[in-house]
């Protein structure tokens, strides 16, 4: 295909009018649509990192400003050669400097019948139509075991300010600017706005998705002494004017929090001045969203 063709079917396919390019070591690596939302893997892809390129090509996140009303939440794999059974699921722990799995754990068996080299996990073979059988094992119940919740919220730098109290509202303040993230009901919405410059929307979808962008909007944003937890920002009381901004921007109509600290102060009128703009740009993508 000549390249200025193929440069148009592309730029087709990001604005949706194309909804499948197959392709033969093209898009492999290096391409780059963040709207893709399914790989479909036609070839054993012999090598681990070739595997993990091709199917990063569908990990990327979505640029809201760049793609306004896309949503997307997740990535479907869809394996038709067996790679995945070679290397692994991506979830699992990944060295790329190992193609080779450790002896005793061949990826790969015979079929008894017609010898055919199959993928270990088969359970029919594709030549001959032989089906492999499980020796049956005693089932042993699992009765006790541990779990462990990761929370973007505590390994952050930055402190996250609940607004209202409920956790579907939340920002965190630096010197060179905010960050939060807000749900409309269904989808989360992630905004952040520079020093001195307009709002910008940083992700739609997930809660982890939406903090994960926005913690990484105020990592790139802040110096690293900005998003040091300062003890005493964090827990000395609001000065007056702050309280007197608060009072004037309409927080707490029935009684100002005295028990605010500077830290949570900042973040709830950094909200309060940005209200307007806030609310447009959540309520305005999530209408475009459901549409």
């Amino acid at each position: 295909m000549q390249s200025r063709t193929r440069a148009d079917l592309i730029a087709r396919f990001d604005r949706g009018e194309v909804q499948v390019l197959t392709n033969c070591m093209v898009l492999t690596e290096g391409f780059d649509s963040q709207p893709v939302g399914c790989i479909g893997i036609l070839r054993p892809m012999l090598h681990k990192g070739t595997f993990i390129q091709a199917v990063g090509r569908g990990l990327r996140r979505v640029d809201p400003a760049r793609f306004p009303g896309i949503v997307k939440t997740d990535c479907v794999v869809l394996d038709f050669a067996g790679a995945a059974l070679r290397h692994g699921s991506l979830e699992q722990e990944i060295n790329l400097d190992e193609d080779d799995p450790e002896p005793g754990q061949a990826p790969w068996k015979l079929c008894p019948t017609c010898e055919a080299e199959l993928p270990l996990g088969a359970s029919v073979c594709d030549f001959c139509g032989h089906v492999f059988t499980r020796e049956r094992t005693e089932a042993r119940l699992l009765t006790a075991f541990d779990m462990m919740e990761i929370d973007l919220l505590e390994r952050s730098p930055f402190a996250w300010c609940d607004l209202h109290g409920d956790g579907q509202a939340m920002m965190a303040s630096g010197f060179n600017g905010w960050a939060g993230v807000f749900h409309d009901g269904a989808l989360w919405h992630a905004l952040g706005q520079p020093k001195g410059r307009a709002i910008r929307p940083l992700a739609i979808g997930t809660r982890v998705q939406a903090l994960a962008a926005a913690d990484d909007f105020l990592r790139a944003t802040e110096t690293g002494t900005a998003s040091i937890k300062s003890r005493r920002w964090l827990n000395d009381p609001a000065t007056m004017k702050q309280m007197d901004l608060l009072q004037r921007a309409g927080h707490e109509a029935n009684g100002l929090d005295f028990s605010l600290s500077k830290y949570a102060a900042n973040c709830h009128l950094n909200f309060r001045w940005n209200r307007g703009a806030i609310t447009a740009a959540v309520l305005g993508r999530a209408e475009r969203s459901a549409a």
